[in-house]
C-alpha cells in the first residue's frame, strides 16, 4: 500500500511539474491568484520538516488496537464514506449539495457510528508533556507565515463577491472543511488505517482519500489532469496535517492549520478592505 500510494504521488508531482511549469491555482475561488509552484511546495514541505524536528527527542504515540471487532467495521465503515465521497466529487452535485453531504458524512454519520456501534475499536497511547502544544504550534506558525503571511503571497480580492454569501461561505468551510475533515481523516480514519497499516501507509493511504475527495470543489472535464493536481497539491497538503496528527496527537493544532489553510484569505480581505 506504501509504494503504491508512493508511486501514485510522484507520478502526480511530476505530471504537475512538467505540465504546469507557469504555475497553479491552487484554490477553487474564481479570484484565486496563479502561485509559482515552489510556492505551492514550499510550506507543506517545511511544515513536514519541522513536524519530523520538533520536539527533537524521540516521541511515540502509537494507535494500538481497542476492541478488534469494532475497530475491523469502523474502519471498512469509514473507507466506504471515503469512497462515496470521492464519488460524490465527480458526480453533478451542485456545490451546496456537496457541502450538506460532506458535513453528514463527515461528521453526522462518522460520529454517530463510532460513538453507538463500533465505540472503542482504537485507542491513542498519548504522552505527556507540554511538547504537544508548543511543537505543533510553533509547526503551524511558521507554515501559516509561509503559506499565508510571507511578503510574496499575493492579497486576494473578493471584492466581486457579496458580503453575506461571502461570511456564509466561510463559515460554512471553517466547520465543514476546518473541523469535519479533521475529524474524518484524520482522528478517525488515519488513526484506525496506522493500525491496519503501520503509520507510513496509514498516512500515505489517507493523503490519496483525502486529496481524491477534492474532485467535487476542485474538479473540471480532465479526469486524469484533475486526479494528478488534486493528489499532488492536496495530497501534499494532506501529508502535512497527517503527520501533524501523528507526532503530536492534538487535533486541536490540525483544525487551527485547517482553518488557517482555508479562512486566512478571507479573514484577511475583510480586515484590510
Amino acid at each position: 500500500m506504501l509504494a503504491a500510494c508512493a508511486l501514485a504521488y510522484a507520478l502526480s508531482v511530476g505530471s504537475v511539474v512538467l505540465g504546469h511549469p507557469n504555475g497553479l491555482t491552487v484554490s477553487a475561488d474564481p479570484s484565486a491568484p496563479t502561485l509559482p509552484l515552489w510556492q505551492v511546495f514550499l510550506p507543506p514541505v517545511v511544515g513536514v520538516a519541522l513536524t519530523l524536528l520538533l520536539p527533537p527527542r524521540r516521541t511515540s504515540q502509537p494507535a494500538v488496537v481497542g476492541e478488534a471487532r469494532a475497530l475491523r467495521h469502523g474502519t471498512a465503515f469509514l473507507v466506504g464514506l471515503a469512497v462515496l465521497t470521492i464519488g460524490l466529487g465527480l458526480s453533478p452535485l451542485s456545490d451546496v449539495d456537496f457541502v450538506l453531504s460532506k458535513a453528514l458524512l463527515f461528521m453526522v454519520l462518522p460520529a454517530l457510528a463510532l460513538r453507538f456501534v463500533w465505540r472503542g475499536g482504537v485507542q491513542v497511547l498519548r504522552a505527556g508533556g507540554a511538547w504537544r502544544w508548543w511543537a505543533p504550534l510553533a509547526v503551524v506558525v511558521v507554515w501559516a507565515w509561509l503559506s499565508q503571511a510571507a511578503p510574496w503571497v499575493p492579497a486576494a480580492d473578493f471584492s466581486g463577491h457579496d458580503l453575506t454569501f461571502l461570511l456564509l461561505g466561510a463559515a460554512v468551510t471553517a466547520l465543514t472543511a476546518g473541523v469535519g475533515e479533521e475529524l474524518f481523516y484524520r482522528r478517525w480514519l488515519q488513526t484506525r488505517l496506522e493500525v491496519w497499516l503501520g503509520p507510513a501507509a496509514g498516512i500515505a493511504l489517507t493523503c490519496v482519500l483525502f486529496g481524491l475527495m477534492h474532485f467535487g470543489t476542485h474538479g473540471s472535464t480532465d479526469l486524469a489532469r484533475d486526479a494528478a493536481l488534486i493528489v499532488a497539491v492536496q495530497g501534499t497538503s494532506g501529508l502535512f496535517l497527517g503527520l501533524l496528527w501523528w507526532r503530536y496527537r492534538n487535533i486541536a493544532m490540525n483544525i487551527l492549520a485547517h482553518l488557517i489553510m482555508n479562512g486566512w484569505a478571507v479573514a484577511a480581505y475583510l480586515l484590510t478592505r
